[in-house]
């Protein structure tokens, strides 16, 4: 465990981060070895230590089964109250299942189950559970029963690194470290953990312990560089009949591999059923599951997304082989972090595992900043707000709409708390989330990166090779004619406006609702919005019942867009332009061009002459995002720029 800067983000909050340079913090971790067949039992056998941060270094050494035995008979057990924060359905599914006395919490367990389960007296030690989305729960139905949760209970944050990788997309997994202190006895642990460090590590004197493996525990990967990621995979589950855990943080992708390689009646899909995702996969044709059953047989080919990249016990006497996919130019999802994505997959499957394979390509355009730089623009930022915020409270309220939305395009606004104790102060945990997405992008700059990556993780003896193809020429004619010309508008027939309109529905499900977009979806929306902008305009700004209400009427849809354009204030311009283009994705000149002209022409921009605004060089597009130097465009040989992230966004 190697403990990096300290990051001081206000008087409040003092929060430190794990990281992968040697510090001065070392010379303070307790080191405990772990001989072989040995497990965290046989080193705790009271259960795991109180006020203390647990690098276990491997996975599948029980961890957790050390807290949630408590068998008086075995020599090992925790006979003491236990909450433990696990980070996915999945994981508690799992936990469960190997321990019926306990409790798991997740969606649809009232608060009556668990008052039920915290009162029952024939239950000697209570172990609950939880999500850390749930974990509110539990402490509510604890303050009705008049029970002492901080002092009866032990809380465990088990896989903590989740805390701070998932931030972004679960604003409430950071729930339980607002109560974390208040318990008399806690802790955390990982093999892999990335995990804050609140004033009170040190007002608590917490212990820093790694355990250290008194054996050679590191495994062989095949790193395999390639420029066309799905003709690899298909080489690599063709090599032999082992049966395949293929994981993969992307369902749509899942799905094209499945189809492109014929292995539809042989494959299964283990993800989320956000949205209905399993039944809709089912109605598909497709198999999928929410959970994975112990014991359960693996079909051929078992695609996992990122809910089963850590914690989650895969048991079953199947041994399969392991093959973690990214495709870092259109799904920026399915990039592997080395040190902790990598290292919890390959340790899933609990009787053992065959070939480990990563598949692989690079983007050299990515654009990643160091610590250094993202802390200290976020820390310019932050000046900056605060200053406009003085200002706001001395202004109109026109200016004051002015000043909000200039402050919430701020790129440290999505970073800060927006309400509570902390609201309007550094949420430090989507900082260091910001972080390290962007450490994990500097390894896919180049093939050489990742292959050192990999090796300093100390987990991995790496076997690399780069695996070319060449393309068929029909496809560089059909896609360079589909992809990389201005498009040309078309009348859109009523039948072809409902299925637009059904897939906005699902890809936006209605104006006021939240929803995390994925990579694919954002492309498709992007293409919708290019062939039908008037309808997917019209869509967002007044909903589906207006459309209906207007007959479908493009027309119609027009003129009150033109009136409410008038009405619009200062930045839905560059919402419009930020959403015709799709981060990552070339465009040539020509095409980038062509879409800024509609959308200047769209809002009557006017330049400061003010006459028509003119979209005269492609290199207008840096005024909206950052880009990338000059490039070919894929499968042609027109020259243009990639957009890599966006200027002044609500996003």
């Amino acid at each position: 465990m190697f403990l990096s800067q300290v990051i001081i983000i206000n008087s409040d909050l003092h929060f430190k981060f794990m990281g992968n340079t040697k510090s001065e913090s070392e010379d303070n971790i307790e080191i405990i070895y772990l001989e072989k067949d040995q497990y965290m039992s046989d080193i705790f056998p009271d259960g795991l230590p109180t006020n203390a941060i647990i690098d276990k270094t491997v996975t599948a050494s029980g961890g957790t089964t050390c807290e949630l035995e408590t068998d008086p008979e075995l020599a090992s057990k925790s006979l003491r109250n236990s909450i433990i924060i696990e980070p996915n359905v999945p994981v508690i599914d799992g936990k469960q299942a190997k321990f019926p006395k306990a409790l798991g919490v997740r969606e649809g367990v009232t608060d009556a189950r668990i008052m039920a389960y915290m009162k029952d007296k024939s239950i000697d030690y209570k172990k609950i559970i939880v999500t850390p989305e749930s974990y509110s729960k539990v402490k509510r139905v604890a303050e009705y029963a008049d029970i002492d949760l901080f002092n009866d209970y032990f809380l465990l944050i088990d896989e903590c690194e989740k805390v701070v990788q998932d931030s972004d997309y679960r604003p409430d997994i950071v729930l339980p470290f607002f109560d974390f202190f208040n318990f008399k006895d806690k802790a955390i642990i990982s093999a892999t953990p990335l995990y804050p460090s609140l004033k009170g590590f040190t007002n608590h004197k917490f212990r820093h312990i790694k355990i250290v493996p008194n054996y050679d525990y590191k495994k062989i990967i095949s790193l395999i560089g390639t420029n066309k990621v799905e003709e690899e995979f298909l080489t690599q589950i063709s090599i032999n009949d082992n049966k395949k855990a293929i994981f993969l943080n992307s369902i749509k992708y899942a799905k094209s591999l499945i189809n492109k390689t014929g292995i539809k009646d042989r494959s299964k899909i283990y993800c989320s059923d956000q949205n209905d995702a399993i039944k809709k996969l089912n109605d598909e044709g497709y198999k999928a599951a929410e959970s994975f059953e112990s014991d359960s047989t693996l079909e051929q080919y078992n695609f996992f997304t990122s809910r089963f990249y850590s914690a989650v016990d895969l048991e079953t006497s199947d041994k399969p082989d392991v093959i973690m996919v990214t495709d870092c130019f259109s799904r920026s999802q399915s990039m592997i972090d080395p040190f902790t994505h990598a290292v919890q997959i390959t340790g899933r499957f609990r009787l053992g595992i065959g070939n480990i394979t990563h598949i692989t390509n690079w983007n050299s355009n990515l654009n990643p900043k160091s610590r250094e730089e993202i802390i200290k623009e976020i820390l310019d930022d932050k000046a900056f707000y605060d200053r406009l915020l003085t200002f706001k409270e001395a202004s109109n309220d026109k200016q004051k709409n002015v000043l909000k939305e200039i402050t919430e395009r701020l790129n440290v606004y999505p970073l800060l708390f927006k309400s509570g104790e902390y609201k309007g102060k550094i949420n430090p945990f989507l900082l260091e989330c910001s972080i390290q997405k962007s450490k994990v992008e500097s390894f896919y700059q180049q093939l050489s990166a990742l292959k050192q990556a990999y090796t300093e993780t100390g987990h991995f003896n790496v076997l690399y090779h780069y695996s070319p193809y060449k393309k068929k020429e029909s496809e560089d004619t059909k896609e360079s004619e589909t992809e990389n010309k201005p498009a040309k508008s078309k009348p859109l027939s009523r039948e072809r406006k409902l299925e637009i309109l059904d897939r906005l529905r699902f890809i936006t499900p209605g104006i006021e609702a939240f929803k995390i977009s994925t990579n694919e979806e954002e492309i498709e929306l992007a293409a919708l919005r290019d062939e039908a902008p008037v309808l997917c305009k019209y869509y967002a700004k007044f909903g589906i019942e207006k459309i209906v209400e207007i007959d479908y009427d493009l027309n119609i849809m027009k003129r009150q867009l033109k009136a409410s354009y008038r009405e619009e204030i200062f930045f839905k311009p560059l919402d419009e332009i930020h959403n015709s283009f799709v981060i990552g994705k070339a465009y040539s000149e020509a095409q980038i061009m062509a879409i800024l002209q509609r959308n200047y022409d769209d809002y009557n921009l006017v330049d400061d002459n003010n006459k028509p605004l003119k979209a005269e060089k492609a290199t207008y597009l840096k005024k909206y995002f950052e880009i990338s130097t000059r490039v070919t465009v894929p499968n042609t040989r027109e020259k243009g720029y990639i957009p890599l992230s966006k200027k002044y966004s609500l996003e």
